[in-house]
């Protein structure tokens, strides 16, 4: 619990919560209305936005609150990959969760889409039994990994864009009117 007490790791570490309790949210609303959660493009949307949308607030808040409105390229980047981290092992840990105990035809429905993909794309049969003969062993950990992987990697180019706009040198809009003021006579 040590850890928690740095202010980037507990400032980080409660956004990612937020944006990975939204993320399970929006899965079981799309779940319980018998949708796929693989595949359903209203879904994916929503993911992107909370994913977009947490970054930007929780770097905004980090370089607000604990950096004093002044924060460069790297702190950006590292907190906005950081908070999309913790939410992606939330949301795959709900994933592994929900394939182990209770519905296993998540996996069954992407190993179908993904045969079925296969030969749109004009595979023979021979590849196709090959590759499906891989995707068969799909367990609820490598599908919850593979869940894991796709958040963080959006995420990560999300970080990228987002961290260049956020990188400032100064404080252009100090909270206070005074410490304008202070600023301009110390020079």
């Amino acid at each position: 619990m040590q850890l928690l007490k740095n202010p980037f790791v507990k400032h980080t570490f409660l956004f990612g919560t937020l944006v990975g309790g939204a993320l399970i949210l929006a899965a079981l609303v799309v779940y319980f209305k018998g949708m796929s959660i693989n595949f359903d493009p209203n879904l994916r949307s929503i993911n992107l936005f909370l994913i977009v949308s947490g970054i930007f607030f929780g770097v905004k808040k980090y370089r607000d609150d604990e950096l004093g409105g002044v924060i460069n390229y790297g702190q950006a980047l590292g907190a906005g990959i950081l908070i999309i981290a913790f939410a992606a092992l939330f949301y795959s840990l709900f994933i592994y969760v929900l394939t182990s105990w209770f519905d296993s035809s998540i996996i069954q429905e992407a190993i179908a889409f993904a045969e079925k993909g296969l030969y749109e794309m004009g595979y023979k049969q021979s590849d196709v039994d090959l590759l499906m003969g891989i995707y068969k062993n799909i367990t609820p950990g490598i599908f919850a990994f593979g869940q894991w992987f796709s958040k963080a990697l959006s995420g990560v180019l999300f970080s990228l864009i987002l961290a260049f706009f956020f990188r400032q040198n100064r404080n252009l809009f100090p909270k206070n009117p005074i410490d304008k003021f202070n600023e301009s006579n110390n020079q």
